[in-house]
C-alpha cells in the first residue's frame, strides 16, 4: 500500500496550476487605491473626480492598482461621493 501512495498523488499534482506571477501596478493611472477592511476605494488623484457613470474607468484603474489579478467585481460595488467602492477587494 505504501508503494501506491506516490502513484495516487501524481494525478492530483497534474491538476494544480501554478498561480500567475503578480504584475507591478501601473503608476500612470491617475488614481489612488485605499484598503477599507475587505473593500477597496478608488479615487482619482487628478481632477475631475469620478462621476457615477465612470464605473468602467474606475474598474480599469482598480485593476491596474490591484496588480496582476485585478479587482473582484460584484453587484454590491457602488459609487460614493467621487469614489468607487469595490466591496470584494483585490483578487
Amino acid at each position: 500500500m505504501m508503494r501506491a501512495l506516490p502513484l495516487l498523488s501524481l494525478p492530483l499534482a497534474a491538476c494544480v496550476a501554478a498561480s500567475p506571477a503578480p504584475v507591478a501596478p501601473r503608476a500612470d493611472t491617475g488614481a489612488s487605491l485605499v484598503q477599507a477592511g475587505r473593500a477597496v476605494r478608488v479615487t482619482r488623484t487628478a481632477a475631475p473626480a469620478y462621476a457615477m457613470w465612470d464605473g468602467a474607468s474606475a474598474r480599469r484603474d482598480a485593476d491596474a492598482l490591484c496588480g496582476g489579478r485585478g479587482v473582484r467585481s460584484s453587484i454590491y460595488d457602488r459609487y460614493e461621493a467621487g469614489t468607487w467602492v469595490f466591496v470584494e477587494g483585490c483578487a
